[in-house]
């Protein structure tokens, strides 16, 4: 009898620790104010179907043009960003592999997801490496790495 008792208690909490799982999440009640009502909801994420949760962003350095001894244009384009951008623009250092840990400049909006990045203030007759950038909650996504020269000053 005792060892019926104890595989129905065994069963028993079995069941009930599977069971907690199977239980769908219910929309938390706010008292005394519908509207606030339908803006609650357990969901976190309204992602793209077929996507497994991570952060996403298509990153493209552009070309850089208008060189001169103390300045230079470039830009990037930002594609398929799937989360919140929290900051981007383009890394600039005097060795390859720039990171945000070193001189940023920040990107102005052009048209859709293309900026425009004026880098300014530049010592001359030195070479450049570039790459645009974005950070997610994810992380940060770094895209091509290109070079320049600023000119020479002419005395």
């Amino acid at each position: 009898m005792k060892s019926k008792t104890v595989s129905l208690f065994v069963f028993f909490v079995f069941f009930l620790s599977f069971s907690m799982f199977a239980q769908k999440p219910s929309t938390p009640l706010v008292k005394g104010n519908p509207t606030v009502q339908e803006k609650v909801s357990p969901t976190i994420s309204k992602e793209p179907a077929g996507n497994t949760g991570s952060q996403v962003i298509g990153v493209v350095t552009s070309p850089v043009s208008n060189i001169t001894s103390t300045s230079a244009e470039t830009g990037y384009t930002l594609t398929n960003a799937i989360g919140k951008v929290t900051k981007h623009g383009i890394c600039l250092n005097r060795k390859p592999n720039p990171t945000t840990a070193g001189a940023v400049f920040i990107g102005e909006n052009t048209s859709g997801s293309d900026f425009s990045v004026q880098l300014k203030g530049l010592p001359s007759a030195t070479t450049f490496y570039i790459r645009a950038f974005a950070t997610t909650s994810a992380g940060t996504t770094y895209g091509n790495e290109l070079s320049f020269a600023t000119t020479a000053v002419n005395k």
